[in-house]
């Protein structure tokens, strides 16, 4: 029996999106798949779980359609390190490969008016491990940390490359929502 491959894995999404366009079905169906992909590790290389020191993580491009859409990545997590809080303004299925990384969830309170103003409230926290898949709908917030002692991998999959949609990353303290724009490893 052959391997699930990512070329296998961008095929069976590119079917999803073409047949479904309710976000939910969307990422209902991916998130089998996106198991299925994490799971078989055949196609992982090591240059996958080189991280960005300024950023803490690093960000593999693994699959992009020419409109932005359909991104696919690898994505390595410095021990220690994450992502504030922050939305993705598209779908998104994160499945664990390697490691932990530990999920904080919020829903923001203030109703969005004031530009640059965002307050929120943690509302779930829980850890990844492999195997264990997680989705976001445009508008969720989240932080991803990881809590392990290792270098944390995961495949993401978003319905458009994320710095394409305006997302934002959030300062709880502050208060603060400005733009998201995060660095790809060549």
């Amino acid at each position: 029996m052959s391997s699930y491959s990512i070329e296998n894995y961008i095929n069976d999404i590119r079917s999803v999106v073409k047949e479904e366009k309710d976000e939910i079905k969307i990422i209902d169906r991916i998130k089998p798949l996106s198991k299925k992909i994490a799971t078989n590790k055949s196609w992982v290389k090591p240059e996958y779980f080189d991280v960005d020191k300024e950023q803490g993580f690093g960000l593999h491009l693994l699959h992009e359609e020419k409109d932005h859409s359909l991104a696919v990545f690898a994505i390595a997590w410095a021990s220690g390190k994450g992502l504030a809080p922050h939305n993705h303004k598209t779908w998104a299925v994160v499945s664990g490969i390697q490691g932990q990384e530990h999920e904080t969830n919020y829903k923001r309170i203030d109703d969005g008016s004031k530009e640059g103003y965002a307050d929120l409230v943690k509302t779930h926290e829980e850890t990844l491990y492999p195997g264990d898949a997680s989705c976001c709908l445009p508008e969720d917030i989240h932080s991803v940390w990881n809590n392990g002692h290792e270098i944390a991998l995961s495949i993401h999959t978003y319905g458009k490359h994320l710095n394409h949609t305006g997302r934002s990353i959030f300062d709880i303290n502050q208060k603060t929502e400005t733009p998201c724009i995060v660095k790809i490893q060549n």
